[in-house]
């Protein structure tokens, strides 16, 4: 029962998040690629979650210096990143439009 619990709990935020980004998609009248690269304007989340493959947080360490840094962010990653808000960009360190 826990487990079944779980499993409709991450459908939800599945099938939430997956509709918000489809309403900032309409919101802002814009469309991304899908699998063949035909502009759509109602993809899935899955196939948001493989466009945004690639990014990657680097922590690094010399002696005393500390430096962070996010790298892999493509043009196309930052309208995705942007199109799920301000706090998703603010963690990405992209500005929101």
């Amino acid at each position: 029962m826990a487990l079944l619990m779980v499993m409709l709990l991450s459908l939800l935020v599945y099938g939430i998040a997956e509709r918000r980004m489809r309403a900032a998609l309409a919101e802002q009248k814009e469309t991304l690629p899908n699998q063949i690269g035909l502009e759509v304007e109602t993809p899935t989340l899955r196939w948001i979650f493989q466009l945004l493959y690639g990014i990657n947080y680097l922590d690094i360490s010399l002696g005393e210096q500390h430096h962070q840094a996010i790298e892999g962010i493509t043009p196309l990653k930052q309208k995705i990143l942007q199109l799920f808000g301000k706090g998703v960009a603010e963690i990405y360190r992209i500005s929101c439009a």
